[in-house]
């Protein structure tokens, strides 16, 4: 799954530092950034976004003040120098509050809660065709229709296809979690 974001932040070093993280992860996709609020307003209006990384002090409107401005805004990840707006956040119910500088591993994290965000709490907001995967050494995208079945080991599966078996450290019910269970349950085989 790969998730559609917006950047926007007066700095336009804090941009980029989230556009280079957003090109090491295999889930999200930036496609757009903004230095100015008011002109984020205008697009997040009208656009399909599903998450926005929101400064929150900022000239000519606040990160706050954005937020309040958006009918129906999307799963929001904060990204700010100030740990006092922590608790007026998440009152906001926003997904996540990342300080900076932000750490890549920190920034994946709140990426993978985006990612169970849409797997689990709105499974038919993004239909699954397939399954993204870490196998020998790189990101894999796997499609389900070509899965002839999976093998639960342990702690990690083997996910035979038409070309190729793939071994993923990953057990088979975080596998099959990751799509719609009935898609998936005709491919699955546990091994004992």
């Amino acid at each position: 799954m790969i998730l559609k974001a917006v950047i926007v932040d007066d700095e336009y070093l804090a941009i980029r530092v989230l556009e280079e993280y957003a090109m090491r992860s295999a889930n999200l996709s930036v496609v757009k950034t903004f230095t100015n609020p008011k002109e984020a307003v205008d697009f997040l209006a009208s656009a399909a976004v599903d998450v926005l990384f929101l400064d929150i002090q900022m000239p000519y409107l606040s990160g706050f003040d954005l937020l309040a401005r958006l009918d129906n805004p999307p799963l929001v990840v904060f990204t700010t120098a100030r740990h006092d707006y922590a608790v007026q956040a998440f009152e906001l119910d926003v997904l996540d509050y990342l300080v900076k500088p932000i750490a890549y591993e920190r920034f994946q994290k709140a990426i993978e809660r985006a990612v169970e965000y849409f797997n689990y709490r709105q499974p038919h907001a993004l239909a699954m065709d397939h399954i993204i995967v870490r196998a020998d050494h790189r990101i894999q995208k796997i499609m389900i229709a070509d899965i002839l079945y999976l093998e639960g080991l342990s702690e990690y599966t083997r996910i035979h296809t038409k070309a190729k078996v793939f071994i993923v450290m990953v057990d088979l019910n975080a596998i099959t979690e990751r799509c719609r269970p009935a898609t998936l349950s005709r491919y699955i085989r546990a091994m004992w």
